[in-house]
């Protein structure tokens, strides 16, 4: 059973940062979901923030911290799924407000784990942005141990991301490169093609399905 079940909730972080001039711009998180333990649930929930709109963090780096997002929608700019938990994004829509540069994901995940980020199915919507402008996410390296880990898998990926180079540098002295990030079989105008946008093999991809990042230890398996 999951520790927590949230189901058809709204949840909305208004921050307003053009209303806060006080507030310099690399300040300007305001999380609106903070999923911090393991076995979570969040069906049909939506979530709105700008930047940093949803945390899913384990209490330590190296702890078994699995959380489920079905059917959700999750709105943001900038890193606004970000964390060092293991998170399956399961056929969500997910909508990118207009911030050039803006990412969608910055995991930072830990050396130790095996999954980190997953998005599988759903739509990545980036409405009035402009083509080519935006990404799929960015390495947070935080700590010398930290290893970011996503998957983007079978989803459909509207114009905004950058299809050629979806994926994009957080620091000057760690690479999107050097993470672990990979697509497979995404649609859409902004779906990666090419050498800089790694996909995973069909045979890899059968280890980077849902129930294989939540399973962990105990063979949980909240997929629906």
């Amino acid at each position: 059973m999951p520790l927590i079940t949230v189901q058809y909730l709204t949840i909305i972080n208004s921050f307003d940062p053009a209303k806060h001039p006080e507030i310099d711009q690399f300040s300007t998180q305001a999380v609106a979901v903070a999923a911090m333990n393991d076995r979570q649930v969040f069906n049909g929930v939506r979530i709105i923030a700008r930047q940093d709109t949803v945390l899913a963090k384990s209490l330590a780096p190296t702890m078994q911290t699995r959380q489920y997002f079905a059917g959700c929608y999750i709105e943001g700019a900038i890193d606004f799924i970000f964390g060092d938990a293991t998170a399956v994004f399961d056929r969500c829509n997910i909508a990118m407000r207009n911030w050039v540069g803006g990412t969608v994901l910055a995991p930072n995940t830990d050396q130790s784990k095996t999954y980190g980020i997953l998005i599988t199915g759903g739509t990545i919507f980036t409405n009035g942005v402009p083509a080519n402008t935006m990404y799929l996410g960015r390495p947070w390296h935080n700590t010398s141990t930290t290893s970011p880990q996503a998957v983007i898998r079978n989803a459909t990926i509207n114009s905004g991301i950058t299809s050629a180079h979806p994926w994009t540098d957080m620091t000057t002295d760690y690479s999107w490169m050097q993470a672990r990030f990979k697509e497979y079989k995404n649609t859409g105008p902004g779906a990666g093609t090419g050498a800089n946008a790694p996909q995973l093999s069909d045979a890899g991809a059968a280890n980077y399905t849902a129930q294989k990042y939540l399973a962990g230890d105990d063979g949980w398996n909240p997929v629906h």
